[in-house]
């Protein structure tokens, strides 16, 4: 890595991304944003494996991102249960 600013703003989102205060895919975003507008990264040949290094070290597993639940348990029970008035009986039932 040529670019110094770059190697220095890496250290600080990956502080940032340590303490939860940014999430990974955002650092990947800020840095494939400052090398499109550097000079000196455009022209630094082994920036990409390096990059890519990095995106493995700060980016999650796939499989340690997997939830274990199945898709059913994200909802509330209640969205899936059918009650036992509809929609029109509880309009017409006498409020007092």
């Amino acid at each position: 890595m040529q670019c110094n600013q770059l190697f220095r703003l890496i250290k600080e989102w990956h502080n940032h991304v340590s303490r939860d205060t940014m999430a990974p895919a955002r650092m990947m975003q800020f840095i494939d944003n400052h090398v499109k507008q550097c000079d000196i990264c455009s022209e630094d040949k082994g920036l990409a494996q390096e990059i890519e290094v990095v995106k493995e070290h700060v980016m999650p597993r796939e499989d340690l991102a997997k939830v274990s639940r199945s898709v059913q348990d994200l909802f509330t029970p209640d969205i899936f249960e059918e009650s036992d008035t509809s929609p029109e009986d509880e309009a017409t039932e006498d409020p007092a």
